[in-house]
């Protein structure tokens, strides 16, 4: 089963485990985490059933990781863009002290 489904991390396990009723204690390691879902009921009962968790889960966390990945770098972007606004200002701004200090010197 954990074959079949590529990218399952921890996570993905504890919310499986969680999903199909398990008690899953803080100190659980992924081979623990496995060996608590193929020895559960539900396992026993519909292995096709708890693959389909694990692949929504992994799905899920998937798009979630992808989706914020391009938060950060739409955030990344937008703040470069204000930065050099920024620059732009202040250079302007700078270009106008000199303007006006030139302008204000006696002859």
């Amino acid at each position: 089963m954990f074959l079949s489904v590529k990218s399952c991390k921890k996570e993905d396990l504890i919310l499986v485990a969680k999903e199909i009723g398990e008690n899953v204690p803080p100190t659980a390691k992924i081979c623990d985490l496995k060996e608590m879902i193929l020895n559960s009921d539900e396992y026993k009962g519909d292995p096709d059933f708890v693959k389909g968790i694990l692949e929504n889960a992994v799905t899920d966390r998937i798009l979630q990781e992808e989706k914020e990945f391009e938060l950060d770098k739409l955030n990344k972007e937008k703040e470069f863009e204000l930065d050099e606004l920024n620059k732009e200002k202040e250079f302007e701004f700078e270009k106008l002290n000199k303007e006006k200090e030139l302008c204000s010197d006696p002859l």
